[in-house]
């Protein structure tokens, strides 16, 4: 018997069921872009290597942790991105979070028109099949795929942590559609 709501069907199907499907807030992407905008974000590039070697990277600003044990991070990525088929097949990526110098390799990676968004950009020496990490940056994660999720218009990547590097400074932030330079107190962990 159907009562006409569709059901989760995920791996926690019967645990978590999704609720029932609520129309969405009627607002066009460039003004639900300027209000998210209010929330601060650091900034970094994302890296991999296509089936060929060859580097990929773009900027992101949607990275979050998710979990300490065992140490995950999550990112999306939008389905019509040019690197989409690249990071879904990847095994491995790194994510360099960006330094407040860097804005111009910020806004390089994040340009869809630029094509050789490696040339000239100073890299960490590594294997050559290991995913690039830019130099300069505050620090360095460097994953293997965990998990992958299509979610409205965007991929949500799980990456599991299996190496980092931490250089410091100040980070590089974003806010109301502005780069910022972010602070380089030495912060406190917060006891929870």
């Amino acid at each position: 018997m159907s009562t006409g709501t569709p059901h989760y069907a995920g791996p926690w199907a019967g645990v978590f069921p999704a609720p029932a499907a609520v129309p969405s807030v009627s607002l066009p992407p460039r003004a639900l872009r300027r209000l998210l905008g209010h929330f601060p974000t650091g900034v970094a590039i994302v890296c991999t290597r296509d089936a060929r070697g060859r580097p990929l990277g773009l900027t992101i600003n949607s990275f979050v942790p998710v979990s300490l044990q065992p140490p995950l991070v999550l990112w999306n990525l939008a389905l019509h991105a040019q690197s989409l088929q690249a990071f879904q097949r990847a095994t491995r990526f790194a994510i360099s979070v960006l330094g407040a110098d860097q804005e111009a390799l910020a806004r390089t990676f994040a340009d869809p028109q630029v094509r050789n968004r490696f040339d000239g950009v100073p890299l960490l020496p590594d294997e050559d099949d290991a995913p690039p990490r830019i130099a300069g940056a505050v620090a360095h994660l460097t994953c293997t795929r965990h998990a992958q999720w299509p979610v409205g218009d965007h991929l949500l990547l799980a990456g599991r942590i299996i190496e980092i590097n931490e250089t410091g400074g100040a980070p590089l932030m974003f806010h109301r559609g502005r780069f910022l330079p972010g602070p380089l107190d030495t912060l406190r962990e917060v006891q929870t």
